[in-house]
């Protein structure tokens, strides 16, 4: 797989630090150099701002990079420049890291308490979605978050090198009739559909199991191809989302996930379950 804009930045920052490191400079020092602040040096490291050409020169420059090694960041920082195929959608700011990040993922551990995980919804459950929050997304919005939502999904059909994805819901996210009777049912049948995926896992926490390890929220975790790149995670509310990078809050909704699918009923028993609940499935 191509690796898109995120993952160069993130790869391209990860030298960077290295560099620096190396090179014994903190962040302050080379913000004055810069004529930057230490926070926008986080970011360069982090991935999480574009540089200029200039830029990154003169950070090489600085920390005595060999010759080869700024030319390959040069290609790095070029490719990660490029405009993302999101940038059209009108995202909110807040999520387009998300985006970013889940476009480069080889692996999504998703559980949801309330819904059907984004990467199983359909249009309807998704358009239902959206028109319900509009203190998140104004009307004029609506159509365009739906679209993104729906390309995301498309590497779960990739008949070369599918994305993983592994989802636990809450029971509660089965029986909730997002958008009506017909739109619930049709993602139900949509839901049966996917789960009969190799790449797509597929289990329910149910009712009877009790208190559970998340029962305030859902959240999601990023694993990547490459050993290099660190896995992310991602949880969201009524007021925005955020991406989780600290290694040690990661490692805890990683493990927090395998709680939740030791707690959930095997795939066989959930999609009989959906199948159940499902108006007009054999």
């Amino acid at each position: 797989m191509a690796l898109g804009p995120t993952a160069r930045r993130r790869r391209l920052g990860a030298h960077l630090a290295e560099l620096r490191e190396n090179a014994k400079l903190t962040f302050a020092g080379v913000g004055e150099h810069m004529g930057a602040s230490p926070q926008t040096i986080r970011n360069w490291e982090k991935g999480q701002a574009s540089m200029k050409k200039m830029e990154l020169a003169a950070l090489l420059e600085l920390y005595d990079a060999p010759q080869e090694v700024r030319e390959t960041l040069e290609d790095a920082r070029r490719e990660g420049s490029k405009r993302s195929w999101w940038s059209t959608y009108r995202l909110p700011e807040w999520f387009k890291p998300f985006v970013g990040l889940e476009s480069d993922a080889s692996l999504v551990c998703n559980f949801e308490q309330e819904v059907v995980p984004g990467l199983l919804q359909t249009e309807d459950y998704a358009r239902a979605i959206h028109t319900s929050g509009g203190h998140i997304t104004v009307p004029e919005d609506v159509e365009k978050r739906v679209a993104a939502r729906m390309e995301r999904q498309r590497r779960l059909l990739d008949k070369d090198i599918p994305l993983e994805l592994r989802a636990v819901v809450s029971e509660a996210a089965l029986h909730r009739k997002v958008g009506g009777r017909k739109v619930w049912s049709e993602q139900l049948e949509h839901l049966l559909a996917l789960a009969e995926r190799p790449n797509v896992m597929f289990q329910v926490v149910p009712y009877d199991a009790g208190a559970h390890a998340s029962m305030a929220c859902g959240f999601v975790v990023l694993s990547f191809a490459e050993q290099t790149d660190p896995d992310v995670a991602y949880m969201d509310g009524p007021l925005g989302g955020h991406v989780i990078e600290d290694n040690t809050d990661v490692t805890l909704l990683r493990n927090l996930f395998d709680e939740l699918r030791s707690s959930a009923i095997p795939q066989r028993d959930s999609i009989d379950m959906v199948r159940e609940l499902a108006p007009g499935t054999p």
